[in-house]
């Protein structure tokens, strides 16, 4: 399968002061000159992230049961007309699809159903990868899990941390951090499940990484087994710490880190000092008094973003399945709720360009986002499809929209 040119045009392409969607009728969002929006799905729930079945079905995880929802477009009008709620009873984030099998990151355990790339629908008997994963109340913890599955069937998923920034007394101003953290353990990482040499026999479950506070939006390249997240830094450095408020709006920073065996990333005792030039690991404030924390030593970030954009999911395009000049990461941020000092900022999603080796390749372009006021788009989930069309999740608003390679319909 071959993703057509008309992606990395898209991405390419200047931001346009886009007001029409793809049937030319007035809208607040906004899409690169060249290409249209459309809301394929409303009214869905709390949809995160999102994968493309190879039957052309949109797969989105509901953070409520049951956690699945598979929507199909029957009539070739760019909108939902087959709405199929399925899977476990609880909710989840984490969705992805790799040989056969559609992968779920659920509250507290992963499970996966037999879909064959030809078939109409999934099997209606999930099976249990793992149970008893750590959860946590969705408003105080890190909750959400992201999913990906090598080439070899080998699932990674990540679990956050159960804490801001693991403080001895949580939320105290001053209060210095847990030494050692209890909390790596068991959190604030990516652990890898390796699947049984015996069928039925239980899976392997190994930590893969760790110092990753909130790596829910993860994926893994189909190319190179590379596995990318985009982490959540640290929060509250003006009500904990004094920091100027403003400073505080953009820092700590939200890091794109490629995950590698063995990699400690640093939290909590590392947090990213983001700036436009490159992105630095720094002390964290609670752990000022350990003198034998070295952050140079830890797995540094490919690049940083701003602090508080809260980036929710990450897709890959590969220069393996598209006829592009390099690949690029898609990324899904929430926006920001922890910036007083400065206007909210962070509600879109974005195409980053890498180049040959990997790396990041120029500046991050927007592919979508709202001209109204913050809050009216947040984007959890993104995943492009092989007809070209990239799909994006809106838990907020309960929404999927769809972004189009043509311009709008003239009206």
């Amino acid at each position: 399968m071959r993703l057509p040119l008309v992606v990395v045009l898209f991405a390419a392409a200047p931001l346009a002061a886009q007001s029409r969607d793809c049937d030319g009728y007035f809208t607040s969002l906004v899409a690169p000159a060249g290409f249209c929006v459309r809301t394929f799905a409303d009214s869905i729930g709390p949809v995160r992230q999102v994968v493309v079945h190879p039957s052309g079905q949109v797969v989105a995880a509901l953070n409520e049961a049951p956690g699945l929802v598979r929507l199909r477009d029957r009539d070739h009008n760019g909108k939902a007309d087959e709405v199929v709620r399925f899977g476990p009873d609880e909710g989840g984030t984490g969705v992805t699809w790799r040989a056969d099998w559609l992968y779920f990151a659920a509250e507290s355990g992963v499970i996966r159903y037999w879909w064959p790339a030809n078939a109409e629908a999934p099997d209606s008997a999930g099976e249990w990868i793992a149970r008893g994963l750590p959860t946590g109340d969705p408003g105080s913890a890190h909750a959400a899990k992201g999913i990906a599955v090598g080439l070899d069937g080998t699932v990674y998923v990540s679990i956050g941390a159960a804490t801001n920034n693991c403080q001895v007394k949580e939320g105290e101003p001053k209060s210095l951090g847990r030494w050692p953290c209890p909390e790596l353990a068991r959190r604030a990482g990516v652990w890898r499940f390796t699947p049984p040499a015996t069928k039925g026999a239980a899976w392997t479950m190994q930590r893969f990484a760790t110092g990753l506070r909130d790596a829910s939006a993860l994926a893994l390249d189909p190319a190179t087994d590379r596995v990318w997240t985009v982490t959540r830094g640290r929060d509250l450095l003006d009500v904990l710490w004094g920091v100027d408020a403003s400073t505080a709006a953009n820092q700590p920073a939200e890091m794109l880190e490629q995950v590698v065996q063995g990699g400690d990333y640093g939290w909590p005792y590392c947090q990213g000092m983001w700036s436009r030039r490159v992105t630095m690991l720094a002390r964290a404030p609670e752990y000022a008094n350990q003198a034998s924390i070295d952050c140079t030593a830890k797995t540094l970030p490919v690049m940083g973003f701003p602090g508080h954009w809260s980036p929710m999911a990450i897709a890959v395009v590969n220069s393996t399945l598209a006829t592009v000049p390099h690949p690029g990461l898609f990324i899904a941020f929430h926006g920001s709720l922890d910036r007083a000092a400065l206007s909210e900022d962070g509600q879109f999603v974005v195409f980053m360009p890498l180049d040959e080796h990997g790396r990041p390749a120029g500046d991050f372009r927007i592919m979508l986002h709202s001209a109204t006021a913050p809050g009216s788009l947040r984007p959890t989930g993104v995943a492009v499809a092989i007809d070209g069309n990239v799909y994006v999740t809106d838990d907020e608003h309960g929404r999927i929209y769809r972004i189009e390679p043509h311009p709008p319909r003239a009206r």
